[in-house]
């Protein structure tokens, strides 16, 4: 028996049906693993997975170590078999089967089966096992599309202090937007961040210490965040958050690999993931159980998205493959053909009526969702496109690998290129409003820039330092705008004269034309030629002030502009800073106050 993680694993339906009436007449006596299921991995198990072999890193030769599981994590969930990969690999309906060659006798798994269902039990005096399930039950009584009435969902509760610490950025795995708050997740190693898009402010840190999330969705109410990772070849599992407390809800997914892509149903009933195994699977939410596992893909499974409605789920994958499923059945609705590389991004918009793909081969393509029918496709970025999303009036927003960062409507016209200057934009997304632009680069740097006139507003900081740090990050901030005020402030008046005075000089000799053009109306034919020799010179002289005065006037506005701009970065970062300082010094306090308790 075999639990080492593969990349390519395969799927077979297997009947029980034979397990169960082995068992139908025999007396309904408690299953424990010392009398029934260790004499079972003795004769069948034991020569793989003891103390000195450990194939997959699973000793079945004591109680303890069986519930511990192997190097993928537990492999036996109290009272759920289906949820159990052990039970899942005894009966071959997964890989890797168990043993390899032959399935074990009915009788044994039937066995195996109750001790699973009873609470997997240790001996005859012993207590139950609480299944591994989620705690509470996310799912809605009705889905509202569009924005839900109240205030939107704000992160509260999260920490404040990273829990890594990075010595250098790295490529971010994801970004989500809030659909109707100023937030914004970035994931990075164990950890997701967020940040308000409103005034770029750092707002506190989820673990994720599964590994690497990489994939990150709110859901459509904007309440909870999903995030699928894990460590690849080892592990994966999908997370979900409530933001709005802070608090881990929900864990479904037991992978041998890392979950690439994932997201929740609009009615918060499901969730989909997928990865390097191929296949689709579709959980759920209210207690943890895999409902559908779809083998459909040939390669990894690299996208999956629900529509807004909740209705359709769509899922991309290495080869180019693409597909809509109805999201209830897992039943397959279409094949979307075409795509000539790997899909990297699925979205949908608002209504539901249009879901978009993003590929390697450097297209955006626009689908009909009721039909599955082509309605458009976007040569948009040479070399591959990487990233690609709706906001909520149909605007697009993409990234490739020709460095650009681009905003395109669903005619396909390119709407804006942003001026992007760092390497290799890797994923995009919109604020909650479509004001923002978010976008990250191959290093981990990112942008963020205005949706409309396209002017660079910031950058976030994926890889944020502890508190103390940021005081002092902030600290020095200042000085620098305070210096950069007091020079921008210093050089605005001269400036301000300059542009005046330029602006007087060419209306006056603007007046000066004006009342020769009246003379020469009121003139005589001899006194007509001086006249009009002194228009041509005040001409002259107006083409030669008006692109001076024209010139003061913008250094002066520029001035003025950065000027205002910089008094008002000054605030703000003043206004971080008390907060900060507030933060670390009730962190101080509060940690002295613990200390002294201890004593």
């Amino acid at each position: 028996m075999d639990f080492v993680p593969r990349f390519h694993r395969t799927c077979a339906v297997v009947s029980l049906l034979a397990a169960a009436s082995a068992i139908a007449g025999e007396p309904a006596t408690n299953i424990t693993y010392e009398d029934n299921v260790l004499p079972i991995f003795r004769d069948n198990c034991l020569k793989c997975h003891n103390p000195d072999k450990l194939k997959g890193d699973l000793d079945l030769t004591s109680f303890s170590s069986a519930i511990k599981g192997g190097g993928s994590g537990a492999t036996l969930n109290a009272s759920d078999p289906e949820g159990s990969q052990l039970y899942k690999s005894i009966t071959h309906a997964d890989e890797p089967t168990m043993p390899p060659n032959a399935k074990l006798p009915d009788k044994d798994i039937a066995i195996i089966r109750r001790w699973i269902e009873g609470g997997l039990l240790q001996g005859v005096n012993s207590k139950a096992l609480a299944a591994n399930k989620p705690a509470t039950d996310l799912s809605l009584k009705s889905v509202s599309v569009g924005k839900p009435d109240g205030p939107p969902p704000m992160p509260a509760n999260l920490a404040l202090d990273p829990f890594v610490r990075a010595t250098h950025g790295t490529a971010l795995t994801a970004i989500a937007s809030s659909p109707w708050a100023p937030v914004v997740a970035l994931a990075s190693a164990r950890q997701i961040v967020f940040y308000h898009t409103g005034d770029l402010e750092f707002v506190g840190v989820l673990p994720f210490a599964e590994g690497l999330p990489c994939d990150l969705k709110f859901s459509r109410n904007g309440r909870l965040l999903l995030a699928g990772g894990g460590r690849g070849g080892k592990s994966g599992l999908v997370v979900v958050w409530d933001i709005t407390t802070g608090e881990r809800i929900a864990t479904v997914g037991e992978e041998f690999d890392s979950v690439l892509a994932a997201d929740i149903s609009a009615d918060q009933q499901w969730v989909a993931l997928g990865g390097p195994d191929r296949l689709l699977k579709i959980y759920r939410t209210k207690d943890g159980a895999l409902e559908h596992k779809i083998k459909k893909h040939t390669e990894w499974v690299t996208a999956v998205e629900f529509s807004p409605d909740g209705k359709y789920l769509a899922s991309g994958d290495r080869n180019g493959g693409l597909m809509l499923w109805e999201a209830e059945s897992g039943q397959e609705m279409f094949s979307l053909p075409g795509h000539k590389g790997a899909i990297t991004a699925i979205t949908w918009r608002s209504d539901s009526a249009m879901v978009l793909s993003a590929s390697e081969d450097g297209t955006l393509k626009l689908w009909k969702s009721t039909d599955g029918s082509a309605l458009r496709s976007i040569t948009a970025h040479n070399g591959g496109a990487l990233a690609a999303r709706f906001t909520h009036d149909g605007r697009i927003v993409s990234s490739g690998r020709d460095n650009k960062v681009q905003i395109w409507d669903t005619s396909g016209k390119n709407v804006l290129s942003l001026p992007f200057t760092g390497d290799l934009p890797n994923r995009v997304t919109f604020s909650d409003d479509g004001g923002k632009v978010i976008a990250s680069d191959w290093n981990g740097k990112v942008f963020v820039w205005d949706a409309k006139g396209g002017k660079a507003l910031g950058e976030l900081d994926a890889n944020p330092p502890p508190l103390a740090e940021r005081v002092q990050q902030i600290s020095g901030r200042i000085a620098a705008l305070q210096a950069a005020a007091v020079k921008a402030t210093a050089a605005l008046p001269n400036l301000e004269i300059d542009a005046s005075v330029a602006q007087v000089s060419l209306d006056e000799t603007k007046k000066k034309l004006t009342e020769a053009k009246v003379q020469v109306a009121q003139a005589t034919a001899e006194e007509t030629k001086p006249l009009q020799a002194k228009i041509a010179e005040l001409e002259k002289q107006i083409a030669k002030l008006a692109p001076q005065a024209a010139a003061a006037v913008k250094k002066a506005t520029e001035a003025k502009t950065l000027a205002d701009d910089t008094t008002a970065k000054l605030a703000a970062a003043k206004t971080s800073l008390t907060r900060w300082q507030a933060v670390l010094q009730n962190t101080k306090a509060t940690t002295t106050a613990g200390k002294v308790s201890a004593r």
